[in-house]
């Protein structure tokens, strides 16, 4: 450990450089999703990454998660290419403890294996934000919130008027994209509307190098709806619209069942109202949001073949500004159910929630976060935050906090694995612990440093554990002990010019189970280096080499090959409104895997013009 705490110092030396593709701190900066409400960066006392529209567009792959990845303490695994499920890990932790959110929607699928989203069809398109809140939050995100939540906004206008924006793909594995967003906005009222659409033959799920050969192609369509109208100085009314269509194929992978040629189908939906009402001493926000899930594998050997599960939102908060920073409060109601084979399964969530945030000083803030969930099915959990911002000078701050959190058994966990009916009622909630401590720094010039420790344990951690023998049946069942993940994350920009900048990260993770062996698919050591342009001639660019050591996979876990893989984006403005890119994925042609058994790309070429006007 120390030896790799030590490497981990050096590599911080010689980047001497903040958050990879990120502007994690960057003073007036306001982050959404760290507190109840709206907090100016260097003010949070938690770590979170904010990517812009500008580095989610210039990101050398389409892929959400991949970029995601790239941020450190942030891992990504694939069964496949895009539209297979794809899982991200925050600090160690698998995606049953991360919340997602798209423009306000809980996105997790309640009717899934253990309730999580699959990030294998999100693109980039037409998104103009997303924070990365990591560490555990159940304080403000009650079950789930774990390892950390992650917010995505699409597309919507600044200013007044008309705004268009748009894109256009060809590629690799015969891909095509179009992305297409249009937004107004006046004094009163904001719609913004965005439309993408993907097509590609992709590549063979289940690995081409030991044999496979099938495409496994993919079709998505996603459509985004967002508006707001103010209806008077007091009143504000707004409406948020989701819907995702995907149509792919997927293969048994982790060398079992080869190409299966298995049709796949995946719709959301969802809708949300809200209300944002200024009454003098208290700002109230009251909403409502239904999302529904469907998912139909028409050739599972698992039970039944289709999926569905809905989820039901209602929220009310209310802050108010007392002398020393906002005091918030509010309720929440969640209605969560899933069709299983033998019925529908469903629980109740009600959450009372509040928090303080408290400037001790001018350098020193101070925030308190406490929550009571009480579930249909386990009672009552109360869970807090504390988190603390120090700076002790204009271009420092260092971060502290501690938490405790929850995640109730999914109703999947509860009422039979992959639909088959066995049903588990022992099943008790897990209960965490978690602290982190970092540092931050901006350097003349423009660079920045980061360094950050944290740790998180589990208690009883639920997992699926299988048969050894075939036909590997097994159930879902509570782990006596203690999970734990501890690490370091390291991460830096610096400019070399003024049009060109150096950046990378490094994140060592020690993640174990209650008998000491190591968690499935993490990455021990997680290196990224890469290079930003942006000349004054239009041209500009972005290099980036990801390097994952030490992982184990399998249901024997074993060590599986270390891998290096680079990206790269050219751009080139053409006029004001047009921005012509080459994207080469996969640069060296890296053969790797990310999930045993399965595929990832062979190098991969794509061209294509994006804009706005």
């Amino acid at each position: 450990m120390k030896a790799c705490l030590s490497s981990a110092s050096v590599l911080a030396l010689i980047l001497s450089a903040p958050t990879v593709l990120a502007q994690t701190f960057d003073l007036g900066e306001i982050v959404v999703f760290a507190n109840q409400t709206e907090t100016e960066a260097d003010r949070v006392g938690v770590t979170v990454e904010v990517l812009d529209a500008q580095e989610i567009a210039t990101s050398p792959t389409a892929s959400v998660a991949q970029t995601l990845s790239r941020l450190p303490g942030v891992a990504t695994n694939s069964n496949g290419g895009q539209g297979k499920l794809t899982q991200l890990r925050i600090r160690g932790l698998n995606d049953r403890y991360i919340g997602v959110r798209i423009n306000g929607f809980d996105v997790s699928d309640p009717g899934s294996t253990q309730t999580a989203y699959n990030w294998g069809g999100l693109s980039g398109a037409g998104l103009s934000s997303i924070e990365v809140l990591k560490g555990t939050h159940s304080a403000l995100y009650g079950s789930e919130a774990i390892a950390g939540v992650i917010n995505i906004t699409s597309y919507r206008p600044t200013e007044n008027g008309t705004f268009y924006r748009y894109g256009l793909e060809l590629g690799s594995f015969n891909t095509r994209r179009a992305d297409f967003s249009v937004g107004q906005k006046t004094d009163r009222a904001m719609v913004a509307l965005t439309l993408s659409r993907v097509v590609t033959d992709s590549f063979s799920s289940a690995d081409e190098n030991q044999g496979n050969t099938e495409t496994d192609p993919y079709r998505g369509t996603t459509v985004l709806l967002s508006a707001r109208y103010a209806l008077n100085d007091q009143v504000t009314v707004g409406f948020e619209g989701l819907y995702e269509e995907q149509e792919t194929n997927i293969d048994a992978g982790g060398g079992v069942g080869g190409d299966a040629n298995r049709p796949f189908f995946t719709d959301r939906a969802g809708a949300r109202v809200y209300a944002e009402i200024d009454a003098g001493a208290f700002q109230h926000e009251v909403g409502i949001s239904y999302f529904k899930t469907k998912r139909a594998d028409p050739l599972t050997t698992f039970g039944s073949p289709n999926f569905e599960s809905r989820r039901t939102e209602v929220r009310w908060t209310a802050t108010t500004d007392l002398d020393r920073g906002p005091l918030t409060f509010g309720i929440e109601y969640s209605h969560e159910e899933a069709d299983f084979s033998n019925g529908t399964a469903d629980y109740d969530t009600i959450s009372l929630f509040a928090e303080h945030q408290i400037a001790l000083s001018e350098r020193l803030d101070l925030t308190l976060s406490a929550r009571a969930d009480d579930h249909s099915e386990f009672g009552s959990a109360v869970t807090g935050r504390i988190a603390a911002a120090w700076r002790p000078s204009s271009d420092t701050v260092i971060r502290g906090s501690l938490a405790t959190g929850y995640r109730a058994p999914s109703l999947n966990e509860l009422f039979g694995p992959f639909n088959t009916a066995v049903i588990n009622p022992q099943l008790e909630p897990e209960e965490s612990r978690s602290a982190e401590v970092s540092i931050e720094r901006r350097f003349a010039g423009g660079g920045r440093v980061q360094a950050a420790a944290f740790y998180t344990q589990i208690d009883d951690v639920i997992d699926y554990i299988s048969s050894p023998t075939p036909p590997f049946q097994g159930a879902y069942t509570q782990i006596p002990g203690t999970t734990t993940a501890k690490g370091l994350e390291l991460s830096g920009r610096f400019p070399v010019t003024g049009a060109v900048s150096v950046f990378g990260s490094y994140t060592f993770t020690d993640s174990e189970r209650p008998d000491g062996t190591r968690e499935r698919r993490v990455p021990e050591h997680d290196i990224v280096l890469g290079i930003d342009a942006d000349f004054d001639n239009g041209w500009g660019g972005q290099f980036v080499v990801n390097r994952a050591i030490g992982r184990v996979d399998g249901f024997f876990p074993v060590d599986v090959p270390d891998y290096t893989v680079a990206s790269l984006q050219i751009n080139y403005d053409v006029t004001d409104a047009a921005n012509l890119y080459l994207r080469v994925e996969n640069l060296f042609d890296e053969e790797y895997q990310t999930a045993i058994g399965y595929g990832t790309s062979d190098r991969a070429v794509y061209f294509g013009v994006r804009g706005s006007f």
